[in-house]
């Protein structure tokens, strides 16, 4: 990019060098704006030679791009990466292709022009509130808790001092005014209470930390599910729920799909570990066949057997595990 991401004020002596640790809304300053740039690519201006950063405009794309960065987490890629501690971000691993269901699901639902072309009109509305409903959770989720993680990897000595005052509203000017442009913004920062720090996030950091002074394995898998737990209820209790499972018109759609699951070409609530949108085999697989996605409790159930069977092929299973988190890690680039 071009343009700095932001300019802050360090040292009043020119041509000088002068350490500074920057202050805690500096760096969520730079955190969040890293998540806009993960999903970002340089567009030019008809007008003149400049170059500016816009967000790809396809939700499906997004999603793509928001699952490599879970998979390059999970992989500890990166300059700030640590190879030795791989698995501490154990939630990334399962976010992955939770992302990639995610892409799934919008890719399964043309984009304009042809939604309207090529679906009859009474179709048309609820797919247009799903495509929705499911692109605006995801990029939104990201915006959250990806830079909770970029955080605690790129500044571990002053995550516990700067989680407390993290706020989306605080950031510097320029960053900000990005902020409050992004898709649904107005809608999802109060209802997300501005990306605040919840006792749910605090829980699974406290055990990722745990997770990487224990040199005994069964003590750090018992670790790393926890600490995924934790953030699962954080992603699925306090930022979907809110921001999308309880508006009324997405869940008439996801009750819509849910009735119609059994019939062609309509997909299925189901969790694949696997780059593909479905597989065969019923290890691979977890399916939601009974309750309400949109009911928190129903809902909590299913994440419930998908964390169990990703716990479990991760034990068994790792090396296909990490292939295919190492494949999605390649869709970083999507448009």
């Amino acid at each position: 990019m071009s343009a700095p991401v932001a300019t802050f004020k360090t040292n009043s002596q020119s041509c000088s060098v002068q350490d500074v640790t920057l202050k805690c809304d500096k760096l969520w300053t730079m955190g969040q704006q890293e998540a806009i740039n993960r999903l970002s690519v340089p567009e030019k201006s008809v007008f003149s030679k400049s170059t500016k950063m816009v967000l790809v405009s396809d939700f499906g794309a997004r999603a793509a791009r928001i699952a490599a960065a879970y998979a390059e987490f999970y992989l500890e890629r990166g300059e700030d990466g640590k190879p030795d501690l791989k698995g501490r971000f154990y939630w990334m691993g399962l976010a992955a292709f939770a992302s990639k269901q995610v892409k799934c699901g919008l890719d399964f639902i043309p984009a304009e022009p042809y939604l309207t072309i090529g679906v009859p009109p009474i179709g048309q509305p609820p797919l247009r509130i799903g495509k929705k409903g499911l692109g605006k959770g995801n990029f939104w989720l990201f915006q959250d808790i990806f830079v909770w993680h970029w955080f605690y990897k790129k500044h571990p000595q002053q995550f516990d001092e700067c989680a407390p005052v993290r706020n989306a509203k605080s950031c510097d000017a320029q960053v900000q005014m990005n902020i409050d442009q992004l898709p649904w913004a107005d809608e999802a920062l109060p209802v997300l209470k501005n990306l605040a720090l919840t006792p749910d996030v605090k829980k699974g950091f406290e055990r990722i930390k745990e997770s990487e002074s224990t040199s005994d394995p069964a003590t750090k898998r018992n670790l790393q599910l926890k600490s995924l737990l934790a953030i699962a209820d954080h992603e699925q209790r306090r930022i979907l729920q809110p921001l999308i499972y309880n508006e009324f018109f997405f869940q008439a759609t996801l009750k819509a799909q849910a009735a119609f699951e059994w019939a062609p070409f309509v997909p299925v609530r189901v969790a694949a570990f696997s780059t593909a949108c479905d597989v065969d085999d019923k290890e691979l697989r977890v399916q939601m066949d009974k309750g309400n996605l949109y009911s928190e409790s129903d809902r909590m159930e299913f994440i419930g057997k998908i964390a169990a069977q990703y716990h479990k092929l991760m034990g068994f299973k790792k090396d296909y595990m990490e292939e295919q988190i190492e494949t999605i890690a390649t869709w970083n680039n999507a448009v």
